[in-house]
């Protein structure tokens, strides 16, 4: 799994992660207008000069950021596959509902919504995001991979993305205070069956 914190000590690493923790919960709890140095610090209890010198930049965190988002919900997803699930198209299927289900979480449509609104106007922002959804995509590629390793890999890639956009899209529909509509009825299960099918068609 890629590295995400500097530098590369047990005790920088512990420091870096908890700078981190400290810059998701503000993230979630007040947008991205309380994400500052001090506010960071002060969540981590250290020094502002300790979020400097592991963050030089506001880009590296962010960017770090995104990734140790990422990872935190991935590691999630791993003590939640079922033991009995041992086929590659099984675990991927159980992944997308996973994603859908984590989707309706309040904590995570918070954070997902002011990334999207904040990239629009921040460069930083934007490779935040743009991180997020590049851990997301490869993520996907892999379990398809894992599942048709005689697909090209520029179809692996397409449909990845194609996925990522679906999955992600159905927040607008089904996230927490969303409301809620008749005809909607069993989107998610067609959404699972149909982003099956996308991922394995020949």
């Amino acid at each position: 799994m890629e590295q995400i914190v500097r530098p590369p000590t047990l005790k920088g690493s512990e420091r870096a992660a908890t700078i981190l923790t400290a810059a998701k919960d503000i993230l979630v709890a007040r947008g991205f207008s309380e994400l500052s140095y001090r506010n960071i610090a002060r969540g981590a209890g250290i020094a502002v000069g300790n979020v400097n010198y592991y963050y030089p930049s506001k880009d590296d965190l962010l960017v770090d950021l995104a990734h140790f988002i990422f990872d935190r919900w991935d590691d999630r997803f791993r003590k939640r596959v079922p033991a009995r699930l041992t086929d590659s198209r099984d675990i991927f299927i159980f992944s997308i509902e996973f994603m859908i289900r984590e989707n309706k979480r309040e904590r995570t449509v918070n954070l997902l919504m002011e990334m999207w609104a904040m990239a629009n106007h921040s460069a930083s922002v934007s490779k935040m995001l743009g991180a997020f959804y590049a851990k997301m995509r490869a993520w996907i590629a892999s379990m398809i991979e894992r599942a048709r390793p005689d697909l090209p890999r520029e179809s692996v890639d397409l449909r990845a993305a194609l996925i990522t956009a679906q999955v992600e899209g159905l927040m607008i529909l089904i996230g927490p205070r969303r409301v809620r509509c008749e005809t909607l009825v069993g989107l998610e299960k067609a959404a699972v069956v149909q982003i099956e099918r996308l991922a394995f068609a020949d």
